[in-house]
């Protein structure tokens, strides 16, 4: 089976085109459960290696590009992924499937995207945030004071002082686990000022449950916080992710229009052998 790996500022993810369904012909042969599949496939070390697991589908309504199933590494099926969005983008592209203009199917609901270096560079125009709100949690005796916004999936962002004195997995594993943000969970930010348009951040992330690299909805969750908040003064927003790299967010005022830019590297392809799956 055929498969790109893409990274988006250094969150990575493996790629299949299964617009043709052989995805699910080839498990049923084997008798494995697409959660399986994905964890087999996202596994480090034993496996490809990923924060994520993309399927390219036909699209359900004609006026759309194509259709996306996104899943994280522990298998479970996410509404959206910003900087797996990106990925998909550059791949359709790339594959002949798109042109510089794209609209595609996701759980979260569509998708407009731009392509635009010749597929380096994607920009995404995201879902409109919802379900904004300021929130005070007691975490083991803390009080920790943070805001929640869904930016596709469910983000909570909390403003720090020193980023690097953060132990980012086992507070953002109390966060994302808390009471208040059950049954689903929550991803977790935690972000600090760089200057007036700019901040730096560092992700807890939902089904991967541990730091990762980057996150494009967290970012863009982060950025609109930052914004409202008056943490930073100008839009757009830059993001300094973990991996280095600056993702761009830009929004109205009403957040009825909110983008995602950054650029986009296809890492390699190759294809599956059975006898890994098997074993």
């Amino acid at each position: 089976m055929r498969f790109s790996k893409l990274q988006g500022s250094g969150n990575d993810f493996v790629v299949i085109d299964n617009r043709d369904k052989k995805v699910e012909e080839f498990l049923k042969d084997l008798g494995l459960s697409i959660a399986d599949f994905v964890k087999k496939v996202c596994a480090f070390h034993t496996g490809v290696g990923a924060d994520g697991l993309i399927l390219i589908e036909k699209p359900k309504d004609r006026n759309n590009d194509f259709s996306w199933r996104f899943f994280n590494a522990d298998g479970s099926e996410a509404e959206m992924c910003g900087n797996g969005s990106r990925c998909a983008v550059r791949f359709a592209f790339e594959e002949g499937m798109v042109g510089e203009y794209v609209r595609f199917e996701t759980l979260a609901g569509i998708i407009q995207a731009f392509v635009l270096e010749k597929g380096r560079r994607i920009k995404v125009q995201l879902t409109q945030p919802k379900d904004y709100r300021e929130v005070v949690l007691d975490v083991e005796g803390q009080r920790i004071e943070g805001s929640f916004i869904n930016t596709g999936v469910p983000h909570f962002v909390v403003l720090v002082d020193d980023m690097e004195k953060i132990d980012v997995v086992k507070l953002g594993r109390l966060i994302r686990f808390h009471p208040d943000f059950q049954p689903k969970g929550t991803n977790v930010n935690f972000i600090q000022p760089m200057s007036f348009n700019s901040i730096r951040i560092r992700t807890y992330e939902r089904g991967v449950e541990t730091e990762t690299l980057a996150c494009g909805t967290g970012s863009t969750a982060s950025a609109i916080v930052a914004y409202k908040k008056g943490i930073v003064s100008t839009k757009p927003v830059e993001v300094k992710t973990r991996s280095g790299e600056i993702l761009k967010i830009d929004f109205d005022e009403h957040l009825t229009q909110v983008f995602l830019e950054g650029s986009v590297v296809r890492v390699f392809d190759g294809f599956l052998r059975r006898e890994f799956l098997e074993c």
